[in-house]
């Protein structure tokens, strides 16, 4: 018998990337998403739930692609050190996603004073209406500098990429926009992108904040979850380059709300 060897190699997980719909909070759909880190000659291992799995990759910075049919085309800075690394990248849907007839809808087209489409520009929906309110703060005291919140009154899934507009039940102090970076404690514990700037008491609002973004022929659709009123009232940010518009819009739950044409 001749003499064999087995070698083996170790491999290392680098970078685990994690795609929601942001609107569903569930993998994406489709069948033709595609991952790419830009620098590297590493490959995604695909597994379930929208996870990509990327191994041995250097040290670095690198930017990621995630093209995906039903939603727009994500480009996300990340940096890999020498620990393993889980990005959560929520995706935006386009105009065409195929929303449900009762699913609760803003569309607009933003156009120039020359009635001519911007591409790319950036649209931000919060909630004003308190009884649309999808959480309260559980914790005595949220202060400057605290990155987690202890929730209660949840209503619905609140997941990791969804953003809220904090607001004191005395209205205060200031408002101040979040992003959950992680789900804790069933919903009960989150923690924040960002520490707070401001302080706020048990009680305040969790008030929904949907952001999306205008197609090539100017056209968006805004698509809000678990509105828990029949009927709310939004502030409407538009925004392309140096040009921005402030709007209000009362939205209806479970129907399209048609914004029409935003001129900037």
């Amino acid at each position: 018998m001749e003499p064999f060897r087995i070698s083996m190699s170790k491999t290392r997980v680098s970078l685990a990337v994690c795609l929601l719909d942001s609107f569903t909070l569930a993998p994406p759909l489709g069948l033709h998403t595609k991952v790419v880190l830009e620098g590297s000659f590493s490959k995604p291992i695909i597994k379930a739930h929208g996870m990509f799995i990327f191994t041995n990759v250097n040290e670095g910075v690198y930017k990621l692609h995630i093209y995906a049919e039903e939603y727009f085309e994500e480009v996300v800075e990340i940096t890999i050190g020498p620990k393993d690394k889980l990005v959560h990248v929520s995706l935006l849907p386009r105009p065409s996603y195929p929303f449900h007839e009762k699913d609760t809808l803003l569309r607009a087209q933003v156009k120039n004073k020359h009635n001519q489409p911007y591409s790319g520009a950036t649209l931000i929906a919060a909630v004003v209406s308190e009884e649309a309110s999808r959480a309260r703060l559980a914790q005595d005291q949220a202060g400057s500098g605290e990155d987690q919140l202890m929730l209660g009154s949840v209503t619905g899934k609140i997941g990791v990429g969804d953003r809220f507009l904090i607001r004191s039940r005395n209205k205060t102090d200031a408002d101040e926009l979040c992003c959950i970076a992680a789900v804790l404690e069933h919903q009960r514990r989150v923690k924040l992108e960002k520490p707070l700037a401001g302080s706020f008491a048990r009680g305040s609002l969790l008030l929904p904040v949907v952001q999306s973004r205008t197609d090539s022929h100017g056209e968006a659709v805004l698509a809000f979850a678990n509105c828990r009123a029949k009927q709310f009232l939004i502030k409407l940010d538009v925004q392309h380059g140096n040009l921005s518009l402030l709007k209000e819009v009362n939205l209806a739950e479970g129907g399209t709300t048609l914004a029409g044409s935003l001129c900037l």
